[in-house]
């Protein structure tokens, strides 16, 4: 696989996830709103969508992973706007798009740098792709591409980072893996606050103690496939879920967890974590789909967004009440364990239960007719 089909892939993904951005931000800034101040804001990103929009479908009708155009468009951009984003320090690197000899550089025909960023919403996602593009700009041999891939599609590690030759490229692409890792801390940096005492916040950390995250990365792999990697037996999803249920059925069962308790601190996490549970009547911001400025969580169109706590109530009381649910949650959460019997096991005491709740509706239906 040659370099520049590689860097083809990455290009051309990039214009389309502007695209998908562009389009997304003209829908958001269509509708009028009454506020003058707000109105001008949304007219000037509908304009800039819909100009961006209009540049991509001048210049970028059809694509050719084969062609030799992108790159050779990429090379003949100014040698100091490269060198400069490799000399860049990692403390100051997002003050890198505002230079004078870099904002105004267009990546894509008619798209800027500071356009760029604007669409994406999102520094991390777009130095991703300028050091993806630094680094297949130029003539590599098949085993530096066959390294490069490797380490892109794979969790950073010392062996990966130690077979790389050219310093400037272990540099920017060292210099990616800190910024990756400082990216997921802070998208994932729930205020935890008052909820470490609770049972959920005990259980959580005892689990996030024991997860080997290098192996979660490497499971989703390059295309973000997360359901894929839940569904594969040998991933760490599958390490991570036959954990989780190991430690909540041990728990369960000794009494250490308690369902009333555990009730408790699900309403409090769901306090502290609003749009946890479910959609907060927010309708998200313009972004790049996929990253940090995708849409915001889903729920049912102009619902208050409250959590649905009475059927989490419901689900949580029946599997700690229910042996059967119980192993059924086993069953389901432990894919790769041995299951004892397959047989549809007889509740009679729900069954029992279901016959008395017939009979009195029965009585009271006789006795409403009776009344008429």
């Amino acid at each position: 696989m040659s370099n520049q089909y590689v860097f083809n892939q990455y290009y051309i993904d990039f214009i389309k996830r502007l695209k998908q951005a562009a389009k997304k931000m003209k829908e958001d800034n269509s509708e009028n709103v009454e506020d003058e101040n707000i109105e001008n804001q949304r007219e000037k990103n509908y304009l800039f969508a819909k100009k961006i929009i209009k540049s991509i479908k001048s210049n970028y009708v059809t694509f050719d992973k084969s062609s030799d155009e992108y790159i050779k468009y990429i090379n003949s951009l100014p040698e100091n706007f490269w060198t400069s984003y490799a000399d860049a320090e990692e403390s100051t690197i997002d003050d890198w798009f505002d230079l004078d000899d870099v904002k105004d550089v267009e990546i894509f025909t008619n798209i800027s740098i500071k356009n760029i960023q604007k669409l994406i919403n999102d520094n991390f996602l777009c130095h991703h792709f300028l050091t993806v593009f630094y680094l297949f700009k130029n003539d590599l041999s098949d085993e530096d591409v066959k390294k490069y891939i490797k380490i892109f599609q794979e969790s950073m590690s010392e062996e990966l980072l130690n077979e790389i030759e050219n310093d400037k490229n272990k540099k920017i692409i060292t210099r990616l893996n800190s910024l990756k890792n400082k990216n997921i801390k802070d998208k994932t940096n729930i205020n935890m606050a008052g909820m470490e005492d609770t049972m959920l916040g005990k259980l959580a950390k005892e689990i996030l103690e024991d997860v080997d995250v290098d192996k979660l990365q490497k499971s989703i792999g390059d295309n973000g496939d997360i359901l894929k990697a839940i569904g594969d037996p040998n991933s760490g999803f599958s390490d991570l879920i036959s954990n989780v249920s190991r430690k909540m059925a041990t728990k369960i069962s000794s009494g250490e967890l308690k369902q009333e308790n555990l009730l408790q601190d699900a309403m409090k996490f769901a306090s502290a974590m609003p749009g946890m549970f479910g959609n907060q009547g927010g309708g998200g911001f313009s972004g790049a789909p996929g990253s940090s400025g995708a849409p915001g969580s889903s729920g049912t169109p102009g619902s208050s967004g409250a959590p649905d706590m009475a059927s989490m109530m419901k689900m949580m009381g029946a599997m700690m009440n229910n042996k059967e649910g119980m192993e059924a949650f086993g069953n389901m959460m432990n894919p790769k364990g041995k299951k004892k019997d397959t047989r549809t096991t007889f509740n009679k005491n729900a069954y029992r239960k279901s016959l008395a709740i017939n009979r009195l509706k029965s009585k009271l239906d006789r006795k409403s007719k009776e009344s008429e």
